[in-house]
C-alpha cells in the first residue's frame, strides 16, 4: 500500500492547540485523486487541508486546499501552514519569500525571521479585493434570525472577496458578538434566496460570514472577530481565517482609513485563541492586503493511500 508524507501545524498561534489547525499532504508524485483529497479532508474533519503537488526550483510551489465540503481556490491559513512546512521540510534552505500557485492567484509568503521558523511571522499577500454588494441591518438580522441590536449600526455590512467570499458584519461589542447562535436552515436559506450558496452562486462558493466588533479582549489588540460559514449543512465556526481577516481588511481601507495596521483576537470563544496581524494600504495602484502570523508544528505521519 502506499503512503504520502503529512504534517500538522496550528496557525495563527505562537502555542500548540491554538489557532486554526492545518493538515498538509506532500504529494509530488499526484497519487492523491481529486476524490481521494475531498475523501481524506472529510476523515481529518478540519477547515482546510493542503496538498503540495508541485516544487518549481523551490521558488513556487503548487498547492490545492481542501474543506470537507469542496476544493476552494484560496485559503489563508492553509497558505501560511503550507508555507510553514515548505520552509522547513521542503527545500534546503528557508527563504526570505516563495510563492503559492493557488486556483485563484499566485501568494506570495514573505518570511520575517529564517533563523527560527517557530518565531517567524509569515506574511502573506492577497490577491485585489473585490466588492460586492451591501446589505441593509434589518434585513439581515431578519434573515438569520438576530437582533438587530447587536449590529454596529454606524457601519456598513458589505460582501467582500479576495478569493473568498464574505459578508463583513460589525458589532457593538464582544458580548454582543459572543451571543450570535446561527441556525443552519436559516443559514442556508440565505444564501439560497440571495444566490450566495455554492449551487447558486457564479463563483460555485458560499459565502461566509464575519462577525467583528472594536472591543477586545487584550488592551493591545484592535478587533475581535468571529467567522460562521455552512458546511455540509452544518453551522461551522473557524479558530482563525486569513482569508476572512483580509477581507476586512480591505474593508477598512475602503471604508476608515488608507492605511491600516491591526490585530484581529479570533478563536477566544471557542478556546484556540488566535492572532491575525493585518497590514495594508490603498492608493491609486489599488489595494495591498498583507496578513500574517506565526505557525506551530504539532505532528507528522504516513497517510496511507489506495
Amino acid at each position: 500500500m502506499n503512503s504520502i508524507q503529512y504534517y500538522l501545524v496550528d496557525v495563527f498561534t505562537n502555542t500548540k492547540y491554538g489557532g486554526n489547525q492545518l493538515a498538509v499532504f506532500v504529494d509530488y508524485e499526484n497519487n492523491v485523486s481529486d476524490t481521494e483529497m475531498l475523501a481524506i479532508a472529510r476523515e481529518l474533519g478540519f477547515s482546510e487541508i493542503t496538498f503540495v503537488k508541485k516544487n518549481s526550483n523551490d521558488e513556487k510551489f503548487d498547492v490545492r486546499i481542501f474543506t470537507p465540503e469542496y476544493e476552494v481556490p484560496f485559503a489563508g491559513h492553509p497558505s501560511l501552514g503550507t508555507a510553514f512546512i515548505i520552509s522547513k521540510y521542503l527545500i534546503k534552505h528557508p527563504k526570505k519569500q516563495i510563492t503559492l500557485a493557488l486556483n485563484y492567484a499566485d501568494i506570495q509568503i514573505q518570511l520575517h525571521d529564517l533563523e527560527s521558523l517557530e518565531n517567524c511571522q509569515f506574511k502573506m499577500k492577497q490577491a485585489e479585493p473585490i466588492f460586492y454588494n451591501t446589505y441593509n441591518h434589518n434585513k439581515i438580522a431578519k434573515a438569520l434570525d438576530l437582533d438587530v441590536s447587536l449590529f454596529d449600526s454606524t457601519k456598513v455590512i458589505e460582501e467582500v472577496t479576495t478569493g473568498l467570499p464574505y459578508i463583513i458584519v460589525p458589532v457593538v461589542s464582544i458580548a454582543a458578538i459572543d451571543s450570535i447562535v446561527l441556525k443552519a436552515d436559516v443559514f442556508e436559506n440565505f444564501l439560497l434566496e440571495n444566490q450566495l450558496h455554492k449551487t447558486n452562486n457564479p463563483s460555485g462558493l458560499s459565502t461566509s460570514f464575519f462577525f467583528v466588533t472594536e472591543e477586545t479582549i487584550a488592551k493591545e489588540n484592535d478587533f475581535y472577530g468571529r467567522m460562521f460559514c455552512l458546511e455540509q449543512g452544518e453551522i461551522m465556526e473557524d479558530a482563525a481565517t486569513g482569508s476572512a481577516n483580509g477581507c476586512f481588511l480591505a474593508y477598512l481601507l475602503k471604508h476608515q482609513s488608507k492605511k491600516i495596521k491591526a490585530t484581529v483576537e479570533q478563536g477566544f470563544k471557542m478556546g484556540r485563541k488566535s492572532h491575525i496581524y493585518l497590514n495594508g494600504n490603498l492608493d491609486k495602484n489599488g489595494y495591498e492586503i498583507f496578513v500574517s502570523g506565526q505557525v506551530v508544528e504539532v505532528g507528522s505521519g504516513q497517510w496511507k493511500i489506495s
